[in-house]
């Protein structure tokens, strides 16, 4: 299932959200959710916020305005830059 989850995500240019995601894959937001921890921990995803920059690196996540509204996103991590 981690493999169909970094192909759902590969070709979406501005992300998908945990509820998208979950019915994409007829799966549980939970057993999604843990994919996804796991894949961002792994390097393979990184979490973006509904404007498309990445959460990890704002350092405001929780006063995000944004975020509160919308949630966040998951994306691919572009090949060049996956950790080896």
């Amino acid at each position: 299932m981690l493999t169909q989850l970094v192909e759902l995500l590969e070709n979406r240019e501005n992300g998908m959200s945990l509820s998208e995601i979950s019915r994409a894959m007829k799966a549980q937001p939970s057993a999604v959710l843990s994919m996804i921890d796991l894949l961002v921990q792994k390097g393979r995803l990184i979490e973006i916020g509904p404007d498309g920059k990445c959460c990890t690196t704002c350092g405001l996540q929780s006063d995000c305005n944004l975020l509160a509204a919308r949630g966040k996103r998951y994306a691919c991590v572009p090949q060049e830059k996956q950790s080896v």
